[in-house]
C-alpha cells in the first residue's frame, strides 16, 4: 500500500513542479543539449551539427545555434565561429548544416539556446567531430551454432577516403572486448561478416564493429545510438518465450510458449515450470515434449488448485544449454464461481430488463474485434458463448 501511494505521488508531483517551474520562469540548467553529428557528402567534408531543447521547454520561445571551433574553449562566446542558420526539427531538435570543413581535422563544437522572453543562454557540452572519419553499426549475427557464428555489421560511410578497414571486437564482458577479428579492405559501403570459431559453448559474447580511414577510427558507440553500438549472442543456447496460458478453468489450463532457435542442434526437450507461492519458486514442473520444429508449443496441465495465483513459464534444453522464459502469472477460477453465468432460454422474466443473449448480441455487434481476445480472458468467452 505504502509503494502504492509513492507511485501515485510521485505522479502527481513530478507534472507539478515541472509547471510550477515553468509558471515561475524556472529554467533548467540542462535545458539546451548538445547532440550527435552525421555526415552530409560523400566527400566527408559537411557534416550536421545537432542540438536539443529539454522536452517541457516551447522551442518558439527559444533562438538556438551552434558554435564550433579546432579547439576547445570553457566559454562557450571564445568558439570562433558561429551558425545561427538554424533549422528546427520535431520534439524540440535542431541542427545546422556546414560545408568545407577540413576532412583530417577534429574539431569541438556546442549547442546552445537563448530564452527570448528572459534573456536567458544555455549552453551544452562540448562534443567533438572529424568530418573525414568513417561510420560503421553492427547487425545481429546471421548464424549462431553449438561453438561458432557469424557475426554481422554495416559500414554506412568511407568519410570521403578511398578505403576503409573494417573488423570486430569481441569477448565475453562487454566492457572489455579483448579479441578481434581479421581485418577487411573496402572500398564503398555495404555489409560485412566474421565467422567465429572455437566459442565456449552457453556463455554469453559481445561484439561492437570498427572501421578505420586515414581521419579517424571509428567504434560502434552507445552515444549515437544503443541499438547500433554492441550486439549479443550465446553460442548453443536455444531460445524459448513464454506465452500467456490459455483454456484456464478451476483445475486446468493450456501452458503455452514459442520455440526461437534451436542453438545449433536438430532437436530440444521444453517443459513448463510453475508454482503458486511466488514468481521465485516455481516448484512444479510439467512433463517434458521433444520438438524438432521452431514455433508455439503448449502442454495441457490438471490438477491446478481453484481460485489461485499461479506464475509459469517455458524451459528449453537442448542437450548443452538451458535457456527459460520469462514469468506469466494467471490464477485459475473459483469453484463457486465455474459457471457463473447461467444458460438463459431467451425470456425476459422481469418484463423490464432486456434478456442475456439481446446483451451479448449488442455487445457483438458494438465491438466486433472482442472475440478475437476472447483466449486471453476466459470468463469473457464463456460469457459470449452463452
Amino acid at each position: 500500500m505504502e509503494n502504492k501511494t509513492k507511485a501515485k505521488l510521485f505522479f502527481i508531483l513530478v507534472p507539478l513542479i515541472l509547471a510550477v517551474s515553468a509558471l515561475s520562469g524556472c529554467i533548467a540548467a540542462n535545458a539546451i543539449q548538445t547532440g550527435l553529428w552525421a555526415h552530409t557528402n560523400s566527400e566527408g567534408t559537411g557534416v550536421s551539427l545537432i542540438g536539443h531543447l529539454i522536452w517541457y521547454e516551447n522551442f518558439h520561445n527559444w533562438d538556438g545555434y551552434i558554435v564550433y571551433d579546432t579547439e576547445f574553449h570553457d566559454n562557450w562566446e571564445n568558439y570562433n565561429y558561429r551558425v545561427t542558420n538554424i533549422s528546427y526539427d520535431a520534439d524540440n531538435y535542431f541542427h545546422a548544416n556546414i560545408e568545407g570543413l577540413d576532412r583530417l581535422t577534429e574539431y569541438h563544437y556546442r549547442a546552445v539556446g537563448e530564452q527570448k522572453i528572459q534573456g536567458v543562454i544555455r549552453v551544452g557540452v562540448d562534443r567533438t567531430f572529424i568530418p573525414g572519419g568513417p561510420r560503421v553499426i553492427v547487425q545481429n549475427p546471421s548464424f549462431v551454432g553449438i561453438d561458432s557464428a557469424i557475426i554481422e555489421g554495416e559500414l554506412t560511410h568511407l568519410g570521403g577516403a578511398a578505403s576503409c578497414e573494417v573488423y570486430f571486437i569481441y569477448g565475453t564482458d562487454p566492457d572489455n572486448l579483448n579479441l578481434e577479428t581479421t581485418h577487411e579492405t573496402m572500398t564503398s559501403t555495404g555489409n560485412f561478416n566474421a565467422e567465429l570459431t572455437n566459442l565456449s559453448s552457453c556463455e554469453k559474447y559481445y561484439y561492437r564493429s570498427v572501421a578505420i580511414n586515414d581521419a579517424d577510427t571509428w567504434v560502434s558507440n552507445e552515444v549515437f545510438n544503443y541499438w547500433f553500438a554492441v550486439r549479443e549472442f550465446t553460442p548453443g543456447m536455444p531460445a524459448v518465450t513464454s506465452l500467456l496460458p490459455h483454456d484456464v478453468t478451476e483445475t486446468q489450463a493450456k501452458f503455452r510458449g514459442n520455440f526461437l532457435n534451436f542453438g545449433g542442434t536438430t532437436e530440444c526437450e521444453v517443459w513448463f515450470e510453475f508454482g503458486d507461492e511466488n514468481p521465485n519458486n516455481l516448484d512444479e514442473k510439467t512433463d517434458n515434449i521433444t520438438l524438432n520444429a521452431t514455433g508455439e508449443f503448449f502442454i495441457v496441465y490438471d490438477g491446478l488448485t481453484p481460485d489461485t495465483t499461479y506464475w509459469v513459464r517455458a524451459v528449453a534444453n537442448n542437450g548443452i544449454c538451458e535457456n527459460r522464459g520469462d514469468i506469466k502469472e494467471f490464477k485459475t477460477l473459483g469453484a463457486l464461481n465455474s459457471d457463473p453465468y447461467p444458460k438463459d432460454d431467451g425470456k425476459d422474466t422481469t418484463g423490464r430488463n432486456p434478456t442475456l443473449s439481446k446483451i451479448i448480441g449488442k455487445i457483438k455487434q458494438r465491438y466486433p474485434l472482442i472475440e478475437y481476445y476472447l483466449d486471453e480472458f476466459p470468463m469473457l468467452k464463456r460469457f459470449l458463448n452463452n
